[in-house]
C-alpha cells in the first residue's frame, strides 16, 4: 500500500478501535466492574460478521446481527451477576467460556477477500465507511450519558444501594449497560474483520488493556471535567493509541512486528501510569 493508503488503513482501525474504548468506559467508568466478556464479544461479532458475508447475506443485516448477539453476550453476563450473585469476572469468564466454543466453529470457515464486503473497498473507502458508522454510534452514546437513563447507569456505578433508594431497577440497568458495552465491543469486531478482510479466535485479544489505555490517554489530552470531554477524550485518545501502536508494530516503519502488538500495549499503558504517578500529569493540568 502507498503512505495515503497506510494513513487511511490507520484511521479507519482507530476508529473501529474507538467503540472499544467507549466500551471500556462504560463498564470501567460509569459501571466501576471488570467485564472480561467484552474481548470474546469483539472476537464474536468479527467472526459473525466474516461467516454471514461467506454466506452472501446482507453486509446491513450481518453488522446488526453481531451487534445484537454481542448485546445478548453482555445480558448474560449481567445475568449471572443479578440472580447467582456472582462477581463480574467469575461471571464474565463463565460467559466466554461458553462462547469460545461458537467462536471455535465459527473460525473454521475460510477468511474472505480482504475488503470485498461491500464492494471492492480501497483504504480511503473503508475509511469512510468506519467514519459513517462509528461517529453516528459516538454521538448516540453521549446523548444516553446525559440522559436520565444515563445518569441512572451512572448512579449505579456509585452503589446499588444509592440506586435502588432513588427508585432504579438495578437488575434492568445493569443487562442493558453491560449488553450495550459488548454491543460496542461486537461493532469493532465487525468493522475490524470489515477493513482487514478476516477474523480469528483471538482477534480480541488485549482489548481490555487498549480501552483502559484510551481513557488514560483520552484523560491526558482532555482532562475529564464533565462526561462530554470524558467521551471525546476517550474517542480521540482511541484513536490517536491506535495509530501510533500500528505505526510502532509496522514493520515497514519501525520494524517490531504486530507480534508484539500486546507487548507494546502493556509498556505503553505503564508508561503513562508512571507519568500519573509521577506528578507529571496533574502539573500539566494545574497548567
Amino acid at each position: 500500500m502507498s503512505i495515503f493508503d497506510n494513513i487511511f488503513f490507520i484511521l479507519a482501525f482507530g476508529l473501529a478501535f474507538s467503540l472499544v474504548g467507549l466500551g471500556i468506559f462504560l463498564s470501567n467508568k460509569v459501571f466501576k466492574l471488570i467485564d472480561l466478556t467484552c474481548e470474546a464479544s469483539f472476537a464474536l461479532g468479527g467472526c459473525i460478521y466474516g461467516v454471514m458475508v461467506l454466506a452472501g447475506m446482507n453486509p446491513l443485516f450481518a453488522i446488526i446481527t453481531a451487534m445484537f448477539i454481542g448485546y445478548m453476550a453482555g445480558a448474560i453476563t449481567a445475568s449471572f451477576i443479578n440472580y447467582i450473585k456472582l462477581d463480574a469476572i467469575i461471571a464474565s469468564l463463565l460467559t466466554v467460556g461458553g462462547l469460545q466454543s461458537l467462536l471455535t466453529k465459527l473460525v473454521e470457515f475460510k477468511r474472505f477477500v480482504p475488503s470485498s464486503v461491500f464492494g471492492n473497498l480501497s483504504p480511503i473507502s473503508n475509511f469512510i465507511l468506519a467514519l459513517v458508522i462509528v461517529c453516528p454510534v459516538v454521538y448516540l452514546f453521549y446523548k444516553l450519558m446525559i440522559s436520565e437513563y444515563g445518569l441512572s447507569m451512572r448512579i449505579y456505578g456509585d452503589g446499588e444501594i444509592i440506586t435502588e433508594s432513588m427508585g432504579v431497577d438495578c437488575t434492568q440497568i445493569l443487562s442493558c449497560g453491560l449488553g450495550l458495552e459488548n454491543l460496542l465491543f461486537a461493532l469493532a469486531g465487525a468493522l475490524v474483520a470489515q477493513i482487514t478482510g478476516e477474523f480469528s479466535v483471538n482477534m480480541g485479544s488485549g482489548c481490555i488493556i487498549f480501552g483502559i489505555t484510551a481513557i488514560i490517554l483520552g484523560g491526558r489530552i482532555f482532562s475529564h471535567v464533565n462526561i462530554k470531554t470524558a467521551i471525546i477524550g476517550t474517542f480521540v485518545g482511541a484513536i490517536c493509541y491506535q495509530a501510533s501502536l500500528k505505526i510502532l508494530v509496522s514493520k515497514e516503519l519501525i520494524g517490531v512486528g504486530e507480534e508484539y502488538t500486546n507487548v507494546v500495549m502493556a509498556v505503553i499503558l505503564v508508561l503513562l501510569v508512571a507519568l500519573r504517578r509521577s506528578g507529571y500529569v496533574d502539573k500539566t493540568r494545574e497548567n
